[in-house]
């Protein structure tokens, strides 16, 4: 069972611009990447543990160097 702030973050991740282009298919990532915060914020986490939630927020794209990597902006960049 997922705590109320497990809860409000799965929303975030799946509210985020990036999950614009997730299918379903993204959410066993997500779930593992929300996992892996919760342990490492609880003060339980190891390197290999920090080292996996990077490489699923790098999966996502949820940093903006893998946002590069994948192509992807957010918003109107014209403007800039």
């Amino acid at each position: 069972m997922w705590s109320r702030v497990e809860k409000q973050r799965w929303k975030e991740l799946w509210t985020s611009p990036q999950a614009t282009q997730w299918d379903e298919s993204a959410a066993v990532t997500v779930a593992l990447l929300i996992a892996y915060e919760t342990q490492l914020l609880a003060g339980e986490g190891a390197a290999w543990l920090a080292q996996e939630a990077r490489h699923a927020g790098d999966a996502l794209g949820l940093t903006p160097r893998a946002m590069a990597a994948l192509g992807w902006t957010i918003g109107d960049r014209t403007s800039q």
